[in-house]
């Protein structure tokens, strides 16, 4: 059974899983950590197969095995109740181990994408696909696209993570898995709460309407809170105010 690289913080009896998004590994989450209650809460951050501590570890990178190796770390670390937390392609993940663990409590979707995943014509997902699979230009391009109020020193900080945090063949494996992966009719099996926070300077197809609109026909407990000051990364844009939204989430 593959086990995960992971970093656990914290002694609570409160657990909260964290899964990280397609350009940066569990570190993403490192700002937070000064302002996390270490004594009510186990904070458990995780990388997937490709990335960070688990960068040695190869796979398919599709959804359902990258949501068994969550379930199989959950056995591992004999958990019987965890919120699951997860950022941006990440959160696809999450709904999938949400369908097939019952030890989830709720989940916690930052910038989500929804169980249908990202929908674009064929010709301009396999141009996305390439490109990410040459490994140059696509991530500047990214980062500069969600990143235009803020300084080079920003932009150059996000595109050296993109380039170290995983493998090209790590970040292609789950950049395809959001463009062709749909399990959107499955979901209404998840009823379990779901939390969603979404960044208001995020890219529009992040932005809270746009949310909305993608998980009310399918969930009936979810809510949706707007993080004013970030874009799509709010535990580093405002560490502070994530870390409590996110305990008040978990009371």
């Amino acid at each position: 059974m593959t086990i995960l690289g992971h970093k656990i913080v914290g002694s609570g009896k409160k657990y909260i899983l964290v899964l990280h998004e397609l350009m940066g590994n569990h570190t993403n989450f490192d700002p937070i950590l000064p302002y996390i209650d270490t004594t009510n809460f186990t904070y458990i951050f995780v990388d997937h197969r490709g990335y960070g501590l688990s960068k040695e570890i190869l796979g398919e990178y599709s959804c359902e095995e990258a949501a068994n190796d969550v379930k199989n770390l959950i056995t591992e670390l004999n958990l019987t109740e965890v919120n699951l937390l997860a950022h941006s392609m990440s959160t696809m993940i999450a709904q999938k181990v949400a369908l097939i663990d019952d030890r989830i409590k709720q989940l916690i979707l930052i910038t989500p994408i929804s169980a249908a995943g990202i929908k674009i014509k064929p010709e301009a997902q396999a141009k996305l696909i390439e490109n990410m699979n040459k490994n140059e230009n696509l991530i500047e391009q990214v980062v500069e696209s969600a990143s235009k109020r803020y300084n080079q020193t920003w932009k150059n900080y996000r595109i050296k993570m993109a380039y170290e945090a995983s493998t090209v063949e790590a970040r292609v494996g789950y950049m395809t898995m959001y463009l062709t992966s749909d399990f959107i009719n499955e979901v209404k099996n998840i009823t379990i709460p779901i939390k969603i926070m979404v960044g208001h300077h995020d890219l529009p197809a992040f932005h809270k309407n746009n949310i909305k609109k993608l998980f009310e026909p399918y969930y009936n407990d979810f809510e949706i809170i707007e993080c004013m000051e970030a874009g799509h990364y709010p535990m580093i844009e405002c560490p502070v105010y994530f870390a409590t939204e996110i305990e008040k989430f978990c009371e």
